[in-house]
């Protein structure tokens, strides 16, 4: 199927310009060696989070005094040309696979046509909702405080035909995002423009690097419903209750769909590295994907289950009740260790920065 790319930048020489500055804060414009616009949250304590406006607002990188947390995979191009997921990234209006080019929800039957706004999987179902195109977010603020780092960004779904042909929902997608400390915060809300309801199936899919150098990563999952897949990766109906466990991820290959109880942190670990997601209100399902010698682990927050778009087992959105979703990732404990034994007094107490990354014309 073709596919839609995010607009090619000559080559240019980086390129610094102040934005703004306030006691202790400030804003900068840099380029991007891959040309893409960038947005850059830097907080006090070193993290570091890194957002692409022009690749469906992707987390593209999340730093702990320098070190990556996240899976960058195939890197920003793949997932703009082709909609290959990577770093933790925001899928919309759905996550996963639809079980046909065919749904009814609301009231309204859709035939997906062929469009390079879709993406298809091994089997050639539509998966991971309808892409944006590359000038379709608008960063509508960012800042910094005493707190952290702070943006805000909104996508239009209301007024481009060939957005509602595949989804016809008018709405406003916001994202806000709050680098705190050692702690990325993610509020995803959707708003109904008009007076129709809007389901939310929406997901944000962040990979989990592995530590390179040591082969003993885990896994440790909380209590939680298992929800039985079929070879779609579709739910069958079937769930039982399983508790909390910590899993080696050494030669394992796993694909795990399962409701969220009261325990919601995930965690990929080893003696020196980790990361922790955390889906809090508005997230009611996750999985979690681990293929043996990959060096990433998936895990998606979902608001509802894959396929639920098509037999309307989902949250919805109204003009006057706005949906909201909220996902936390931080270091692991083993990795705020470590972070600690390399972190300079000076280092530690350097103000929290939001930097604009800008593409040249």
């Amino acid at each position: 199927m073709s596919t839609t790319s995010a607009a090619a930048v000559p080559p240019a020489q980086p390129k610094r310009a102040v934005a703004h500055r306030g006691s202790g804060t400030h804003a900068t414009a840099v380029v991007h060696d891959q040309g893409y616009e960038l947005v850059r949250l830097t907080s006090a304590a070193g993290m570091e989070a890194t957002f692409a406006p022009a690749v469906g607002m992707a987390c593209c990188s999340l730093k702990d005094n320098g070190d990556e947390l996240l899976g960058t995979r195939h890197g920003l191009p793949a997932f703009a040309s082709c909609g290959v997921t990577m770093g933790l990234a925001l899928l919309h209006p759905w996550i996963g696979r639809l079980p046909s080019w065919r749904y009814s929800a609301l009231g309204e039957t859709v035939r997906l046509p062929i469009s390079p706004r879709l993406h298809t999987d091994g089997s050639g179902l539509p998966v991971n909702g309808v892409q944006s195109g590359p000038r379709a977010w608008h960063v509508d603020s960012l800042q910094a405080d005493e707190r952290g780092a702070h943006l805000r960004a909104t996508l239009a779904f209301d007024h481009d035909p060939r957005q509602l042909e595949l989804f016809p929902f008018p709405h406003r997608l916001h994202l806000d995002a709050d680098l705190v400390g050692r702690a990325l915060t993610l509020t995803v809300t959707v708003e109904a423009t008009s007076s129709a309801a809007v389901p939310v199936c929406l997901g944000l899919r962040a990979f989990l690097r592995r530590d390179e150098e040591d082969g003993a990563a885990t896994i440790a999952l909380p209590s939680r419903t298992a929800i039985e897949t079929d070879s779609r990766l579709l739910p069958t109906g079937a769930a039982h209750p399983v508790g909390a466990w910590v899993h080696s991820l050494d030669g394992i290959t796993r694909d795990d769909l399962f409701a969220l109880d009261h325990g919601r942190r995930m965690t990929v670990a080893s003696s020196s590295h980790g990361a922790t997601v955390e889906p809090g209100n508005g997230f009611a399902q996750a999985r979690v994907r681990s293929v043996a010698d990959d060096p990433d682990v998936l895990i998606d927050a979902l608001t509802a289950e894959p396929g639920a778009l098509a037999h309307g087992a989902f949250p919805v959105a109204t003009i006057d009740r706005p949906y909201r979703a909220v996902l936390r990732v931080t270091p692991s404990a083993a990795r705020r260790r470590a972070a600690r034994r390399r972190v300079t007094a000076g280092h530690a107490g350097r103000p929290a920065r939001a930097h604009t990354v800008t593409r040249l014309k």
